[in-house]
């Protein structure tokens, strides 16, 4: 049994993040690595050593994906991720993403995941709210306001 196994046993139960709400039928979780929100042990940030961070950008363009560093040290605070600032529409960023997580040879199996969460985030930063034309007057209201005018 790995060190990993161990650690979800331990903590699978008794997590401050576990997220259980009846009629929901799944448990979720609130933890910051995980890309899916579901408690599980593949998508747990807690127990793997490679995790996947997907966050709105401050700026309010774009996601941050932030990677675990597998190799780093334990007790170090900084330094042990790296963080990827992807901008532009949704293809772009979903491509980047998958990039980034999948093709370089990361975690292959969370592309889906990361990718899904990468492109729900662009997309609600769109503002594209158009307000409508005004239309010009017709019929009985034009020629109300045609006469008003004329006055």
């Amino acid at each position: 049994m790995s060190t990993q196994d161990l650690q979800w046993l331990l903590i699978r139960k008794t997590n401050s993040n576990i997220v259980k709400q009846k009629g929901l039928g799944r448990v979720f979780t609130r933890e910051t690595g995980n890309v899916s929100a579901l408690h599980n042990y593949k998508c747990s940030s807690l127990v793997n050593d490679k995790s996947v961070s997907i966050v709105p950008a401050k700026d309010g363009k774009g996601v941050l994906v932030a990677t675990h560093k597998s190799k780093a040290n334990p007790r170090a605070i900084k330094n042990t991720y790296n963080v990827h600032h992807v901008q532009g529409g949704a293809r772009r960023v979903a491509g980047a993403v998958a990039n980034i997580v999948a093709k370089s040879g990361y975690r292959p199996d969370l592309r889906k995941a990361s990718v899904a969460r990468a492109t729900a985030i662009v997309n609600a930063q769109r503002c594209a709210v158009r307000e409508p034309r005004q239309r010009a007057p017709r019929g009985a209201a034009a020629r109300k306001a045609a006469a008003a005018a004329e006055q």
